[in-house]
This record gives C-alpha cells, sequence and structure tokens, in this order.
C-alpha cells in the first residue's frame, strides 16, 4: 500500500455486538455511535449520556482545590478595603483571557486593579521585579498572577521584600520548590485528578469563584459571563478537552454564541465567521490566531483591551489593528519556515532531528515555525534565531522523544532551556550551535526508531458507505467540543472505488466520489491531495479515513468525507 504522507493506521477493534447494540438502544443512537462511544472509554449508559448531553451547572465544587479558598479570601479582602491590586499576566491567549477574568471580576465588585502583560521581545516569559518595584511605589499591596509564577521563587521574594503580598494562580508544572507567596494555587500540585489538567484560565475561574463566595455572592450565576473568555483560552492552550475543560468550553461557546461582550464580537466579524454557529475549531484556528498575533509580533495589550473594551467603536478598530498583526504574522511564519526549509537535506537525507537557524527571525514565530515543520517531516525540529546574546528559539517534538528530559541531558550547550514532552524554549552561546545541532541529531537516532517518524492515525471504526447518513453526523457532532485528546472522529472505509474520475480544485485540493457497491456514492475532499488525482482510477481499490463532514454549497446540504489519509494499490 502507498499513501500520500504515509501513516500508520491504528484502527481501534468493534467492541462486543450486543454491548453496541444495548448502549445504542439505551442512548436513543445508532449503533456506529455507540461504537465511537465505546472505543472512547463511554461504556456505560449514565457516562456516555451525560457526555453527550452534559448539564451546564454541574462544574466541579472549586472547594476541594487546595489554596483557593486562601486566595479568594485575600483577593476580596482587597476589594473590600479598596487595596491596590495588580493582575499579572502572560503573552499568550490562555494568559490574556486569565487576566481579563481576573481584572473584570474585580472591577464589577468596585476594586481597585492595574494589569501588567509582558513583552514577549523585551520581557521575556514570566514577573517582572522591576515592575514589582513601580508598583509598590504606585501604592498597590497584592500581587495576583495569572497563567505564571509557579517557578518564580526569587521575584516573589522580592515583591514580599517591597510589603507585596502575592497570589499565584497557574497550571503549568512546578519546580521542586514552591514560592513564597501567602496563597498558591495550581492544580499540578495537589488536588483532584478532575483539576489538573485545567488552563491557566480555569484556575483563574476557580479563584473568582472563591473570591465571590468571600464577598458573600450566594448566586454565582453572574460568574457565567466570564465564559466566553475561560472557552477561548481554555481552546487556544491546547488542554485536553475532556471532563471540567469540556464542560467550561461548552458552556463558553454558548456565551460566545449569543454575544454580548463587543470585543469578541468585532473579532468574530473581523474573522469572517457567523455569529451565532461558532463551534471550538473557530476559536481555535480563527480567533485565537488573531489575538494571539499582539503578543507574538506586538503589544498584548492590545488583546486584552479588546476583550475589555465596553465600546463597539473602539472593538472595530481594535479587531481590525488584530486582523493586519495577524496578516503580518503569517507572512513572517511562511517566510521563515520556506528559509528554514532551504536549510535542510532531502527527505531521504533528513537528521533524525531538525535544527534550522538564521539571523533575526522573529522570535513570535519560532514556535510556529517549528510546529509546522516537526508536523511536515514528523520529527523533533528547533528553530532558532540569533540575537545578541545568543541563540533563542523553540522546538516541538514527536511522541518518544520528550524535549525537556531531552534538554535537560543536553545542559552543558545550554544556556537557558525550559518546556515540556512536546514543546520547549531554549537559549544557547553562538558558538554551540553545530555541538547541539549534532548532539540533538544523535539522541534522535538513539532514542526513536524509524516507527517513531511514521505519523499516527487513530481510526475509531471501520464503516461501509451505507452507514455514513446525515443522523450519524449529527449525533457524532454531540461529542464536541472538539479538541486536543476530543478529537473529531475519524471514519475509515476500505476498498472502495471511485464512482467518478478524480479532480483537483481550488489549486491543490482533490475531489473525489466513491462507492463501495452498497447504497449511494459518497463525496471526499482531501485538501492539499491534489497531486495524487493522477494515481487515481476506477480500477484502484482505495482505502480512505476522515471526518463526515456536512457540505453546504448554494444553500444545499450534502455529506462529505473530510479526508486524513488514503491508501491506495
Amino acid at each position: 500500500m502507498q499513501t500520500l504522507v504515509r501513516k500508520r493506521w491504528q484502527i481501534k477493534p468493534d467492541p462486543a455486538p450486543a454491548t453496541v447494540a444495548a448502549l445504542a438502544q439505551s442512548l436513543g443512537v445508532l449503533p456506529l455511535t455507540a461504537r465511537v462511544l465505546m472505543n472512547r472509554g463511554l461504556t456505560d449508559s449514565e457516562t456516555a449520556g451525560l457526555y453527550l448531553a452534559p448539564t451546564g451547572s454541574r462544574f466541579l465544587d472549586f472547594h476541594q482545590l487546595p489554596g483557593v479558598l486562601e486566595a479568594g479570601r485575600l483577593i476580596a479582602e482587597a476589594i473590600r478595603s479598596k487595596t491596590g491590586i495588580a493582575v499579572f499576566g502572560d503573552y499568550d491567549v490562555d494568559g490574556i483571557t486569565a487576566a481579563a477574568v481576573m481584572t473584570e471580576f474585580i472591577q464589577d465588585r468596585g476594586g481597585r486593579v492595574r494589569i501588567l502583560l509582558p513583552d514577549r521581545l523585551h520581557d521575556g516569559y514570566g514577573l517582572n521585579t522591576k515592575a514589582f518595584e513601580t508598583l509598590a511605589d504606585q501604592g498597590v499591596r497584592l500581587l495576583v498572577t495569572v497563567d505564571c509564577g509557579i517557578t518564580a521563587l526569587a521575584e516573589v521574594a522580592r515583591a514580599r521584600e517591597l510589603g507585596l503580598s502575592v497570589v499565584i494562580t497557574d497550571h503549568h508544572e512546578p519546580g521542586n520548590s514552591l514560592p513564597a507567596a501567602q496563597a498558591v494555587v495550581n492544580p499540578k500540585i495537589a488536588g483532584p485528578e478532575a483539576f489538573r489538567h485545567l488552563a491557566g484560565v480555569g484556575v483563574a475561574l476557580q479563584v473568582v469563584r472563591a473570591a465571590a463566595e468571600a464577598l458573600g455572592e450566594e448566586n454565582h450565576e453572574p460568574l457565567r459571563k466570564y465564559l466566553d473568555l475561560v472557552a477561548l483560552g481554555t481552546v487556544a492552550d491546547v488542554v485536553p478537552l475532556l471532563g471540567e475543560n469540556r464542560m467550561l468550553t461548552r458552556a463558553g461557546l454558548a456565551v460566545i454564541n449569543r454575544g454580548g461582550r463587543p470585543g469578541l464580537t468585532a473579532l468574530i466579524r473581523a474573522a469572517g465567521l457567523e455569529m451565532g454557529k461558532l463551534t471550538s475549531q473557530d476559536l481555535a484556528f480563527k480567533l485565537a490566531p488573531r489575538l494571539n498575533a499582539a503578543g507574538r509580533i506586538g503589544d498584548p495589550q492590545l488583546s486584552y483591551r479588546l476583550l475589555m473594551t465596553p465600546a463597539p467603536k473602539e472593538a472595530e478598530d481594535l479587531a481590525g489593528q488584530l486582523n493586519e498583526l495577524n496578516a503580518r504574522r503569517q507572512a513572517l511564519e511562511k517566510n521563515v519556515i520556506a528559509q528554514a526549509l532551504e536549510q535542510l537535506p532531502d527527505a531521504p537525507n533528513l537528521p533524525w532531528a531538525l535544527v534550522a537557524a538564521a539571523p533575526d527571525w522573529p522570535l513570535g514565530v519560532l514556535g510556529l515555525a517549528a510546529s509546522k515543520l516537526c508536523e511536515r517531516h514528523h520529527r523533533p525540529c528547533f528553530v532558532l534565531s540569533r540575537q545578541e546574546e545568543g541563540w533563542r528559539g523553540s522546538g516541538r517534538s514527536i511522541s518518544g522523544f520528550p524535549l525537556h528530559t531531552i534538554l535537560d541531558s543536553l545542559a552543558p550547550l545550554l544556556s537557558k532551556w525550559g518546556g515540556h514532552e512536546l514543546a520547549a524554549g531554549v537559549s544557547l552561546p553562538l558558538e554551540n550551535l553545530e555541538a547541539f545541532k549534532l548532539a540533538l541529531a544523535a539522541e534522535a537516532e538513539k532514542r526513536l526508531t524509524g516507527e517513531n517518524l511514521i505519523p499516527e492515525l487513530t481510526v475509531d471504526a471501520q464503516v461501509r458507505l451505507e452507514e455514513l447518513t446525515p443522523r450519524l453526523c449529527r449525533e457524532l457532532s454531540r461529542l464536541e467540543p472538539f479538541g486536543f485528546q476530543n478529537f473529531r472522529p475519524i471514519l475509515a472505509a476500505e476498498k472502495v472505488r471511485l464512482a467518478a474520475p478524480a479532480r483537483v480544485v481550488g489549486e491543490r485540493h482533490l475531489k473525489l466520489k466513491v462507492k463501495d457497491g452498497q447504497g449511494r456514492p459518497l463525496d471526499v475532499i482531501g485538501f492539499g491531495w491534489g497531486e495524487c488525482a493522477a494515481d487515481l482510477s476506477p480500477d484502484k481499490p482505495l482505502d480512505i479515513a476522515g471526518h463526515l463532514v456536512e457540505n453546504i454549497w448554494n444553500q444545499t446540504t450534502t455529506l462529505q468525507m473530510e479526508l486524513k489519509d488514503l491508501r491506495w494499490d
């Protein structure tokens, strides 16, 4: 068999027919929907039923999150006493939305609050002690971090020296020691497993829930107004869209689709989307990149102001600026990727790990470029830019090559590094670049096998074309919101044949009509697959795998498969 981009298909086995039939009958869904649910671990009717129709009020009990009550008490006390509060966030969407939730909550209750968001180029990630000195001089007495601070031991110590009380709210991995803050809220430290994968904005929400209670607010319904921000930050930070994250995102999408926040309304319009029909994919691929563009190549305050403004005209102006920044970001990213590809050898000679480096590549797009190169070649990749102090950049990885562990082993070559299994940031002296390239490739060759370099495609179920119906499409859509670890179901049909010649539509997209001898033919669209059209003919059986989606064209809705992989003899 061949594939355009060869993948290893991991097809989930069919559950026992009797159990499938029982679950389907209990839920009132098709057997194929029941198979997909069971293959995702939703094997009993109560759990699966709640997954398909969760109740929006069943959020986790925030009291179980260690540190949250003390954090809420300190914030409530500062609001009551009109004590100056500073909220310190981050320059990505999670950090910006978390800052917006926290500051909006405080402002709504008459508190005195100001916001600090770091500049990626000049400040880098994390807390800024120089800013603390200014805050102390200006009368601020409570510092609240969102989406950062858990490893900032020295910075928190300095803030305490300056007379600031400190509340840390974060979701990143802690170090061996914790900052000496008055309250630390981080589900990675302790607490129920159900909280562990909250994004920074999700942690911030639990803290404002606790602060509302400390202020004597028995009705928490007004806090639902922040769920639009929570959904946006949660999806953008690519945390698992399961459990509480899925509940928060689902509820937040409902808030977004009802409208009400002028900044989001303007951004949705600027992105060419239709209010009332937004999905998690729209948040991830349309809205989040525009908000992130400010932190990548501009000022993150721009995105913060957009989310906070009550004025539609200002929102429209800010959304337009973000659109322009995002277009610039796309052009810069495209340029870096093109130059990086020129540095890499042809596919047969690629090293096991890739490093591309050049002077003055913009730091804000290096992670995006590394991600695209890693996806293209399915091997670890670093993209570095030469700065005055040395090389700085970002890396992305694949399963089996944990970057945080690898970089620890390469410490003698590095000046600074941090991250997790699949993404990391790194700095190294100018003279160590070649040694870093060789050492990284050697580690990859030692730890990876040829199979690691072939991307894996998880197939939820094998199907017959006659099973692919509008009802099935509607039922599978109830698994939304889709995202990390809750991916849109992938269905596979084997040994289908062309019912009409393959066509290339647009510049490079593949359009097929396939049949399997039963039922009506199915339309298939393969974005970026156009180059294989000439290799396909009616006498060649095909295996297809992809998402079942509705295609709306000229006010007519038809079913089609959105291709994820294609195999032929």
